[in-house]
């Protein structure tokens, strides 16, 4: 069992790069894209903070409710509340719509971070380089936390990637804004880490209220954690260094150090993400809607000529999307509503479409199949879809990457388009335009609670 090194364990190599970390550490690239990321991520957060999105509106009135010193924006709403309320609120918002990309390490990444940049960064009136700088750091550490546990199988011990290790980046990302050194840095890892915590049995919540609950927690946590250790408060100092009762005990039974520190400082994890969504449901089911939609348009069918789809997946992939009670994440039923109404819209995964006979008929004639020969092909989720028409033709089609992910991209007007569309759903069009061009000028920003401001939404 390998013995901690407070002093010059990979904890303290990586709390020693972050601390260290700033603005100018950041290529032009890197920085082009964390302002895509940050854009892809508040079109996310605004569409889910719409009221009908339960869970984000109730962990709102929460905040409202207990108070405290109104210092960061609750995003959807009229008010503001203490930072923690703050991140709880719009951490939980990251992920309701299911809609947000930039993914990366099996984690839903911006979805946790870029709300706990906003709060802290409001609090703090920190500038744009500042939130950037933050925000890549807590990539990095959230990233190489995840991957020292990855094992090949997704969720070996059911706890979630994005609940867990999305602490250890909350943690990072505020304390990077709060400026703490390097033992008051390891302090709130160490903190974060020991309360981290989120399990995969939201799988079962019709009312995915628990999903995206279990990253507005680890927003929240992190920020507690790094506040706590700005009062001084202590932690285990080298968290991921492993030793007794460690991380990778607990949440993987596999531990590779080696991962924590392997290429620090030279390609940066938030130029490394998955790419950014589409379609406002599970990542695993967007390659089956992309090859369902091929087929019915090259073949000039719509789903009143379908008999049947067979929709084929990694072996390990299957069991979150197939007949889950979420709608979110039930590939039967995203993939009949995507035949028959030709695109997934937000409202799809709160309204059951299944008062439609059409989808409804056709969501129980569509087979998940979790096909373990397609377990080796290097792609992250591929699918195969079947269609078996009326009359009695089968077309196939194969897709390896979805629309959007990094190797088949959207393009610069397509993810702005993504973000009007979702923005304005909460507010104006001439403020997303605003919003819009302060995110693009980021780095010339003097105080984050700019973009606050626009985020606001009074009643009326």
């Amino acid at each position: 069992m390998p013995t901690q090194d407070p002093q010059h364990g990979p904890t303290a190599v990586l709390t020693a790069y972050a601390t260290q970390f700033t603005f100018a550490d950041l290529p032009a690239a890197a920085v082009a894209e964390a302002k895509t990321v940050v854009l892809d991520t508040l079109g996310a957060l605004l569409l889910g903070s719409a009221p009908q999105y339960t869970a984000s509106w109730l962990t709102g009135e929460l905040g409202r409710r207990a108070g405290g010193m109104p210092e960061c924006t609750v995003i959807g709403r009229d008010f503001k509340t203490s930072c923690e309320s703050a991140a709880l609120a719009n951490g939980t918002m990251g992920y309701a719509a299911d809609i947000e990309g930039a993914s990366v390490s099996r984690q839903h990444v911006p979805a946790v971070l870029v709300p706990v940049a906003l709060a802290v960064g409001e609090r703090e009136r920190s500038d744009g380089k500042a939130f950037l700088a933050a925000l890549a750091v807590g990539y990095e550490i959230a990233s190489r936390a995840g991957e020292a546990c990855r094992t090949a199988h997704s969720y070996p011990h059911s706890f979630h990637p994005s609940a867990v290790f999305g602490y250890f980046g909350a943690a990072a990302v505020a304390g990077h804004l709060l400026r703490l050194d390097r033992p008051k840095f390891a302090n709130a890892l160490g903190i974060a880490g020991s309360n981290a915590s989120g399990l995969m049995t939201w799988v079962d919540d019709p009312t995915e209220n628990s999903r995206p609950l279990v990253i507005g927690m680890a927003a929240r946590g992190g920020v507690t954690a790094a506040l706590l250790a700005q009062m001084g408060f202590g932690g285990p100092p080298a968290i991921l260094d492993g030793g007794k009762y460690s991380i990778y005990d607990a949440y993987a039974g596999e531990m590779h150090l080696d991962r924590l520190t392997e290429g620090l400082g030279e390609t940066l994890w938030i130029t490394q993400h998955y790419g950014y969504k589409r379609h406002p449901c599970c990542g695993d089911i967007h390659t089956g809607v992309d090859a369902l939609l091929a087929i019915l348009d090259e073949h000039r069918i719509t789903a009143d000529d379908v008999a049947a789809v067979v929709h084929r997946v990694k072996a390990d992939r299957a069991p979150v999307i197939d007949d889950n009670p979420l709608k979110s994440h039930c590939a039967q039923y995203i993939m009949a509503v995507a035949a028959v109404r030709g695109k997934i819209e937000s409202a799809d995964i709160l309204e059951d479409r299944r008062a439609d006979p059409r989808i409804k008929s056709l969501s129980k004639r569509v087979r998940l199949v979790g096909d373990a020969a397609m377990d080796a092909w290097p792609a992250h989720a591929p699918a195969v879809v079947e269609v078996t028409t009326r009359d009695g033709r089968t077309l196939t089609a194969r897709v390896d990457e979805a629309k959007g992910r990094r190797q088949n991209p959207m393009t610069k007007a397509e993810l702005e388009q993504k973000f009007m569309d979702l923005a304005t759903t909460r507010i104006s069009r001439s403020n997303a335009t605003r919003l819009m061009e302060l995110v693009y000028r980021l780095d010339r920003v003097a105080d984050v609670g700019e973009i606050a401001a626009l985020l606001q939404v009074h009643a009326r």
